[in-house]
Order: structure tokens, then C-alpha cells, then sequence
């Protein structure tokens, strides 16, 4: 019984083990982000090698209500005023989003020879799951969509924080969260609190449930100056492995004997989606007289707690980057059919 017991747990027991090496490896080396970008590379290329990885069951959900919670406690009275000054830009660069999406939409279609159906769902920088089920809904191919949506995903999330870390950016900006004390009972209450919100979102099905549930409550209460805890920094550093071994085990054996077309048609996609959301945010900081760093990370179009927990661990204006990455992602997943439905019915007219 043991053995087929240690048989069962062993891609769990090995995704772990390998997410705490690559993070303490990572760590000791100084390679920036550790615990993010650690168990991301270890996980990911021993699931490329064929070693038998898999996510445990809730580690998403549990990675995503931590950094939902502490995120919240940034989201003072005073920073809320200071993100409605800037609603025309975080309203404006979100549905500059959905345009950007869909040239690289272009590109994975003139290199990959997928649909323009596929490619278009395939490019937007919408949540995965939600993009693929819209994708489905449009007549495209889920499965190369999902796909398409982890590579890039991947890419941005390895990039984007190691080329903001190695240019020297990082606490540059004056956010504080609203307590540095931890305090158990209250950091009890925050957790019930946030599994209460997460369950709510979801019941609702709002895209990232577990992240946005949590964020919302304990910002609200955050504005209205009740400050329950502080969340332990290695609950941070869980929260981190967790999130990164799950987006690691996504990469299969099976990515290997895919079609090489599909492969670098999102690559390339990839880095001009890459490029492109970073001039944008370039532009945007300087019309904004913000830190260039802080608006990358803002309008990247990389997975949403990824991005906003880079922000945090480099203090680079962590309301600022979740206001702007929570309103892209509602923006596109709520105008991306409604958007290809107006292009089939251009493209009709023509």
C-alpha cells in the first residue's frame, strides 16, 4: 500500500521538491526573483526532460489569495486618490491592449498558418482558460489557444522581471502597505476573509477568482483605514513556488512533438507582444511623469499575479501596476468576442 501510495504523490512530492531547489539555487547564485523564476525553469524543463511533474490540487488558488491579500493592504486612502487621477490612462491603455493583441494575433498567423480565429484569441492578453472558452465558444482551436496563452506567458514571465531587476530598477516609489505588523488573529481573519471573496468571485465566475476576490475585499477595507495584518514573508515566498510550480507543469513531453510552425509562430508573437506593451508603457510613463519600470510592468501582458508580485518584491508601485493589469484583463475578456464579432461582420462588408 505504501508504495503505490508514494507511486501516486510522487509528481506532486517531485514538482515541489524541484520548486524548492530551484528557488534556493536561484537564491544563492543571486539570480533576481528567485522564488519566482527558481521553481519556474526546474519544474518546467524537467517536464520538457519527462519527469512526471503535476500541480497539486488548490496550489494556484492558494498562491494567488495570498498575493491577493497582501496586495490589498497597499491600497491606501490616499493611493486610491491618487489611481483615480489616472483612470483616462489605465481605461486607455487597456483597450490599447485589445489592438495590440491582435497584431500579434497577425503575426502568429502569417508564421503558424493558424486560423485567424485561433490566431486572434491566441494573441489577446486575456487570462488563458477564459480566452480558450471564448476561443471554443468563436469556432477556434482551444487547445492551440491554451497553448499559445501558457508559451507567452512563460516568455513574459521569465523576461520581463529579470530585464526590470538587472536594470537597476526597484524601490523607487513611496508605497507602503498600510501595516508591517503581523498579527495572528488578524492574519486569520484576512484568510477567512479571503477565501470567503475568492469563493464569491468564483460563484460568479470572474476570470482569476482566488486573486481578485481577496484583492478587492482587503483593498476595500485597506481604504476605509482598517488594517487587520500583515502578511509573513514566507507565506510571500510560498505563495511565489506555488504559483510557478503550477505555470512550470504546463510544460509536457508532448510540447516537444509539436508543430515547430505553431513553436516559433509563438515565439515570435511572443517577443512583438513583448515589445510592443513595453514601448506602450514606456510612452504612457512619460506622458505620466512615472518610473518607466513601474508602467512596464503595468501594461505587460504577462499572467496577472506574476507581474503584480514582481512589483511588490521590487517596490515599483504596486497599487499603480494592479490597477492597470486588473482593468486590462476585464477589458479584454469582456470585449474580446464582442470585438472579433465586429471584425468578422468589417470583414463581411468587404
Amino acid at each position: 500500500m505504501r508504495p503505490h501510495l508514494l507511486q501516486k504523490f510522487q509528481p506532486y512530492l517531485a514538482a515541489l521538491a524541484l520548486s524548492f531547489c530551484g528557488g534556493a539555487i536561484f537564491q544563492f547564485i543571486n539570480i533576481p526573483l528567485p522564488w519566482m523564476l527558481g521553481p519556474l525553469f526546474f519544474v518546467g524543463l524537467s517536464g520538457i526532460r519527462g519527469v512526471r511533474v503535476k500541480e497539486i490540487k488548490g496550489s494556484r488558488q492558494t498562491g494567488q489569495l495570498i498575493i491577493g491579500c497582501n496586495l490589498g493592504l497597499y491600497f491606501t486612502a490616499e493611493v486610491g486618490r491618487e489611481i483615480l487621477n489616472y483612470g483616462f490612462y489605465i481605461v486607455g491603455v487597456s483597450f490599447c491592449a485589445l489592438f495590440l493583441g491582435m497584431l500579434g494575433g497577425f503575426v502568429l498567423q502569417r508564421i503558424a498558418k493558424t486560423s485567424p480565429t485561433t490566431s486572434f484569441f491566441a494573441s489577446l492578453p486575456g487570462g488563458a482558460t477564459e480566452m480558450a472558452v471564448l476561443a471554443e465558444r468563436a469556432g477556434a482551436r482551444p487547445d492551440q489557444v491554451a497553448l499559445c496563452h501558457s508559451i507567452r506567458i512563460l516568455i513574459i514571465v521569465t523576461i520581463i522581471p529579470f530585464a526590470v531587476t538587472m536594470s537597476g530598477a526597484g524601490g523607487m516609489d513611496i508605497y507602503i502597505p498600510s501595516t508591517l505588523a503581523v498579527n495572528p488573529e488578524g492574519l486569520a481573519i484576512t484568510a477567512l476573509l479571503g477565501i470567503l471573496s475568492g469563493f464569491i468571485f468564483m460563484k460568479a465566475k470572474i476570470s482569476n477568482a482566488w486573486f481578485l476576490g481577496p484583492l478587492a475585499l482587503i483593498a476595500a477595507l485597506t481604504l476605509n483605514d482598517v488594517s487587520l495584518s500583515a502578511i509573513p514573508s514566507f507565506l510571500l515566498i510560498l505563495a511565489q513556488v506555488l504559483l510557478s510550480c503550477a505555470l512550470g507543469t504546463q510544460l509536457k513531453p508532448s510540447l516537444a512533438h509539436e508543430s515547430k510552425g505553431l513553436l516559433l509562430g509563438v515565439l515570435c508573437s511572443g517577443l512583438t507582444a513583448l515589445c510592443l506593451f513595453s514601448l506602450m508603457g514606456a510612452t504612457v510613463a512619460v506622458l505620466m511623469d512615472e518610473s518607466i519600470p513601474t508602467l512596464i510592468l503595468a501594461t505587460s501582458p504577462g499572467g496577472l499575479p506574476e507581474m503584480c508580485i514582481t512589483a511588490k518584491i521590487l517596490k515599483l508601485g504596486v497599487p499603480l501596476v494592479t490597477s492597470f493589469q486588473v482593468m486590462r484583463l476585464a477589458v479584454v475578456v469582456s470585449c474580446a468576442l464582442p470585438a472579433w464579432k465586429l471584425l468578422q461582420a468589417i470583414q463581411a462588408k468587404r
